[in-house]
């Protein structure tokens, strides 16, 4: 489908619309007021009316992005028992930086099948004060027979968006994927932001 090209002078920068995006959504996780965004899309006759795939403009009202660039412990929590042979444990690397993409990578390692904790999955979650938490799944890597075994997730976001700084990570067993919130029985691994060290 063929959609009319965003303005050529966008002050902020061009972000592709997903599948459940709406011009509300995408103006509060940008942090610019709805009214800017589509003041700045003129080529959106209906601004109700976005496709996924379509180009438009995200002005350049948000604040600026902090440079974050660190590594921060998950650690075990009482849900999890103590093994001395393969203890659980894991790390995350945050990384954002003004006018490039983004990543946090989750990797955990030694952790039982998520079903012991009720699950069918693991899930990693970034939780923030005043915003959704972001889900990141994770999966298994290797041959499933070697233990103790490795998880690993990434979230990548675009330029302009502000993850860090949030308040922690934690590792949950989750029934499916995709899921909204944690399901705070099922903590596995916990590790806050405030002991994210710089690399």
């Amino acid at each position: 489908m063929l959609f009319p090209a965003p303005p050529a002078n966008c002050s902020g920068f061009y972000y592709t619309v997903k599948p459940g995006d709406t011009l509300f959504t995408i103006a509060r996780r940008f942090g610019v007021p709805l009214s800017a965004l589509i003041a700045a899309n003129p080529q959106i006759p209906n601004p109700n009316l976005i496709f996924p795939g379509q180009v438009i403009c995200i002005p350049a009202t948000q604040p600026s992005v902090p440079t974050v660039e660190c590594a921060m412990l998950l650690f075990r929590t009482a849900n999890i028992p103590f093994n001395p042979a393969a203890e659980a444990g894991g790390v995350a690397r945050v990384f954002q930086r003004s006018g490039q993409s983004g990543n946090v990578l989750v990797s955990a390692i030694g952790l039982p099948p998520p079903q012991s904790l009720g699950g069918n999955i693991y899930v990693a979650w970034i939780r923030r004060v005043n915003a959704p938490p972001i889900p990141i799944q994770l999966f298994r890597t290797g041959p499933v027979a070697i233990e103790p075994g490795v998880y690993v997730g990434a979230f990548v976001f675009g330029p302009g968006e502000i993850i860090a700084p949030f308040q922690d990570i934690v590792v949950t067993a989750e029934i499916g994927f995709p899921v909204t919130t944690p399901n705070l029985n099922r903590i596995a691994l916990i590790g806050q932001f405030n002991q994210c060290c710089p690399r």
